[in-house]
Order: C-alpha cells, then structure tokens, then sequence
C-alpha cells in the first residue's frame, strides 16, 4: 500500500475501507485483523484508491484558494475572503474579523432566505416538517431527527442553489422515511429526477465541511 491509512478496531467481521475529501484513508476492521490481512485487502482494492485519491486530489487543487482561506463560495461562486475590522459579505469581497466569524456571518446573511426556500420545497413536495435551523455540522450537511426537525449545515449557503435544492429535498424525504432504504431513494427520485447528478455534484464541495 502506498498511502498512509489508519486503522480503526471494533468488534465488527468485516473489513472496509474510505476515503475522505481530504483524501484521508481509514480501515475499518475487527479487533483478531492482522496487519498482514489489512495489506492483502487494501492491494485488492488499489484501483479504486487510486481513482479517488485522484480524483479527489483534482477537486482540491481547483479549491486552492478556498483551502487557503483566500476565496470563499457564496452560492456556488467565489468571492475574495479578506480578514478586515468587519463582517459583512460585499458585493467585492467577503469581510471577516477571523475565521470564527464565517460562521454567524452567514448565518445571519443567509438563513433567513434558506428557510424561506425550505418551507417552499416542502410545501411543493407535500411534506411536513417541524424546526427549521442551522448549525456548524462537520461532515455532513444536514440532519432530521426523530420529531422531523430539519437541521442543516451553514456552509450549505456557500452551495449553487441546485445542491442546496437536493440537500432540503434530501432532509425533507426523512420526515417520511428516516433511512436510507430503496423507499427513501424513491421519494427522493419522485420529488427530483436528477438527484443523482445533484448528489454526484455535491462531492465536490464535501471538503468544505471540515475546512471550517
């Protein structure tokens, strides 16, 4: 194996591995897993390493600027980030006091027009849902609890309207099945034909989950 992984142990009789944006790989495997059988299975799936590794190598080289905290997505378009004495997001440029601050920044820019969209897309789709809110989530984008609260992530404001789109249709499917089984698929399907795309386009942007 030519990459750096980590291993992670549990009391589990498989043995699988992922990928993140970041291109940190992670084994998943039971506590008797000899290094050796780690190897042997990490060699059998080389390729696909290699194709996301690449891959995802391509996705964060376009996103240099983001990653170095010199450009920021409003809506699926990159403005300049410049650390100023303000926060407020210009027409030029967006202005933080320090990074911490994107987060109530864009809170308080964008919520108020997200929530708008979601109680629009939920009244088109028929679907009910309780609270509405936002929170700074690492490693995913949205979440519906049990008493169908819909919490999504604020860096979903940093997405072209599209992707934001299927992750509101995406939550709002989960007040009526709350997994993801070929039932919760349909629904979604149902609601928007193109999910798939929209899905497969939204990878690119997984990095931004954890770069804040």
């Amino acid at each position: 194996m030519i990459y750096k992984y980590s291993v992670v142990r549990s009391a589990r009789n498989s043995i699988a591995v992922s990928i993140s944006a970041e291109n940190k790989i992670t084994v998943r495997c039971g506590w008797s897993v000899r290094p050796g059988e780690i190897e042997k299975f990490l060699d059998s799936k080389a390729d696909w390493i290699e194709k996301v590794v690449l891959q995802n190598s391509h996705k964060l080289a376009v996103n240099d600027d983001v990653i170095e905290l010199k450009s920021i997505y409003v809506n699926g378009e990159k403005f300049p980030l410049v650390f100023d004495n303000k926060n407020e997001v210009c027409a030029d440029a967006v202005y933080v006091k320090c990074k911490n601050d994107i987060c109530k920044l864009y809170i308080k820019s964008f919520f108020t027009d997200f929530k708008e969209r979601v109680e629009a897309l939920a009244r088109q789709s028929k679907l009910c849902h309780a609270d509405i809110s936002v929170k700074n989530y690492t490693g995913r984008w949205g979440c519906c609890d049990a008493q169908n609260n819909l919490i999504f992530n604020y860096k979903l404001f940093m997405l072209p309207q599209n992707l934001q789109d299927y992750v509101i249709i995406h939550e709002l499917c989960h007040t009526i099945c709350h997994n993801h089984s070929n039932a919760f698929w349909r629904l979604v399907g149902e609601i928007m034909p193109d999910y798939k795309e929209r899905r497969k386009s939204l990878k690119n942007f997984d990095f931004l989950t954890t770069l804040y």
